[in-house]
Parts: C-alpha cells; structure tokens; sequence
C-alpha cells in the first residue's frame, strides 16, 4: 500500500482502552477488539476524539484540521452535508443500525456502512420488558413504595391497582423488520393476537408464524391494538408518521411504544391531546425527538402525570440496545468493517461490508469517492 488512509474517529468509546476493556463484555469480544483495533492503527493514520460527545463545532473543526479519509460515528454524532461536502471523506462507517444522523451530500458518492443484524434480540426483549412493567404498572408501584405511601392502612387493597396480563392484548408491530420479526418470534407462543403493519407483506414469515395479520393500513393498527410498537426507520416519509391522526385513532388505555426514533412521533401533537384529555393512553418511550429530551416537553408530561395520575409513563434515556455484548458485537462490526474498506480495492471487496441498503442497491452505477483511494493505492 503506498497511500495510507487517514481514520478520524468521533468518539473514544470505540477503543481498546474504552470498551474494549470493559468488564461487563466477554473477555472473547474484548480480545477481539483488542486485535481489531491493534490492526486498524497498523493500516492507517488515527484521530480519535477525546471524548464521547463532541459539537458538531469540534467534528468540523478536526475534519477541517485532519482532514480524513474515513469516519467513524455513533449515533449521538450529527455528520451534517456541509461538513462532508468540504471533505474528501470517502467513507462513513456508524456503529449504529439507523443512519438518519448522516446528512448526505448532493452527489450522495460516500459509502456509509452500519451495524444490522445485531441489535433485534436485545431491543425485543427491551420492549417485552416495557410491554409487562406497564400492564402490570410496575413503575408507580414502584414509587408508591419507594414514596413511603404503602401503609398499614392499605396493606393490601383488591381493586386499588389492578392490572391486566398479556394475553387477551393485541399487539400491533408498526415495522416487520429485523427487531420486529424478532418481538413476533419471542411473543408468539404466548398466544396473544399480533398485528403489524410494513410497506410490503411479508408472506415467507407468515409461513413460519401463520396466525399473525398483515394490515395493509396503519389505521387498521391503530384502531384495533391494545398495544402499538414501533420499530421502523427514520427518513422523510416516516417523520411523524404517528400523528394527530392516528393517534386519535388508539383506543383508551392503550400503550404506545417507541424504542426506534424519537422524530417518527409527533409529539406535540400528542402532549397537546393527554393535555386537553382528547386522548387517554399510556406511553412508554425509550427515544425523544430531542436527546436528551426537550425539559419543556418533559415538564409537560410531569404536569399529565398530576393531573390524570392513572396515566401509566415509562420514559428512558435511549437504552434499549444497551446490553454489553450487543454494544461489543457492533464495536466489532464496526471495526472490521472500515479495515475492510482500507483494504479494499474493488467493488468486489465490498461484499462482506455491512453497506446501507441503499448505497447497496446502487453500488454498480454510481461513480463513488472510494474510487480515488483506490486510484491512490
């Protein structure tokens, strides 16, 4: 190799002395990422931030000083179009399965990879954790006693806080994707009716799992769960997908989920309708339009919550992929992915490259910016 590739990496927490020496990860994958990030500095020029959190300000300004040829992000790091415009990035790699804190350029010719294929399991069985600790109202329980509320008066009282279990619920999944099928495969034997909604129907699952329903309209979903899930991407057609519309649609007491992203809900729209009692669900959200979330917003739920105390609220700081070895397989992922790319040179090398599906799906008729790297090489 007679060019080598300048890496800049917008966080510390990719590395070997980061979570790569985290104990709560298996020795094997903390090995792994030892060597993988042993080899990444053998092949390239590294930059990494010294921190976890930088501004879009301080990415600028050490893209403009390194000046890189690949970067490396997480989700919490917004890439704006006018940063990578200026550059001669030929590569973004996210160790993220979404990508929407990716602007792209106009010629859209830097290659982005993610981490798919890694996250499913643990965000199923996030949500299903969600899903009982509401049905069952753990959290004010929870409070109630943490509040010194229980009392020998009230010891043990049959209808002060009744709930329900799962299985005489409908489920409505709004995405059948890799985190969807997941949550179908974990919750079908439990005998409950699950319900979802995608742009296609997908038949070959249905195979496997017969006695879930396709709804070919969201309202349908919307209408007729007692639960709603969303797992979908975000892009232009799916910001505030949830509206006014469909959310007056859910019946009272549902449970409205999110774990995917915070701008597919509209939620002004849905503090404006628990505020004026239009509508009467509980919600459980794991993201927010804003991170960390907008404290005009979150004063707002407080203010729901007094007002109309039956209203069941879980509100999380986006952790549902936040199991150890599922942060570690895509810290591996991630690795091994922009060592492929600065080994790469052909298309042909890029099969094995967790690539974005639409960067995929235009592989072979776009001129990309990886092609000068490997005129370089």
């Amino acid at each position: 190799m007679t060019f080598t590739p300048k890496v800049y990496l917008t966080s510390n927490v990719f590395s070997a002395e980061e979570i790569g020496s985290n104990e709560k990860i298996s020795e094997n994958s903390r090995q792994t990422i030892r060597n993988l990030w042993n080899e990444l500095n053998k092949i390239s020029e590294l930059k990494i931030f010294n921190g976890r959190f930088p501004s879009e300000e301080e990415i600028k300004d050490d893209i403009k000083s390194f000046n890189p040829d690949i970067l490396g992000c997480h989700l919490s790091h917004l890439i704006s179009s006018e940063i990578l415009e200026k550059s001669t990035i030929f590569t973004i790699s996210t160790s993220t399965a979404g990508y929407n804190h990716i602007q792209r350029t106009k010629k859209d010719d830097i290659l982005i990879t993610h981490t798919p294929g890694v996250l499913q399991e643990t965000v199923a069985d996030y949500t299903i954790a969600i899903i009982m600790a509401n049905l069952r109202n753990l959290i004010d329980l929870h409070t109630y006693v943490w509040e010194e509320k229980w009392t020998t008066d009230n010891k043990w009282d049959l209808d002060q806080s009744l709930s329900s279990v799962i299985t005489n619920k409908v489920l409505g999944i709004i995405g059948l994707g890799e985190i969807g099928k997941e949550l179908v495969k974990k919750l079908y034997p439990w005998d409950i009716k699950i319900l979802y909604y995608d742009i296609i129907q997908m038949k070959e699952f249905e195979k496997e799992f017969p006695l879930i329903e396709f709804k070919e309209n969201i309202k349908e979903v919307f209408k007729e769960s007692d639960i709603i899930t969303l797992h979908i991407p975000l892009n232009t057609s799916t910001e505030k997908l949830v509206n006014r519309d469909l959310l007056k649609l859910m019946k009272k007491n549902a449970l409205l989920i999110n774990t995917a992203r915070g701008q597919l809900l509209d939620l002004d729209a849905l503090l404006d309708m628990l505020e004026t009692k239009e509508l009467q669900i509980n919600i459980a959200f794991d993201v927010f339009p804003v991170e960390p979330i907008d404290p005009r917003s979150l004063d707002r739920l407080k203010k729901i919550k007094e007002i109309n105390p039956e209203i069941r609220m879980l509100l999380i700081p986006h952790n549902a992929s936040a199991d150890a070895d599922t942060r570690g397989e895509m810290n591996i992922m991630f690795l091994q992915d922009i060592i492929k790319i600065i080994q790469s040179s052909s298309l042909d090398d890029l099969n094995e490259i967790h690539i974005i599906p639409d960067h995929q799906k235009q592989l072979n008729n776009k001129k990309w910016r990886i092609f000068e790297y490997w005129d370089k090489k």
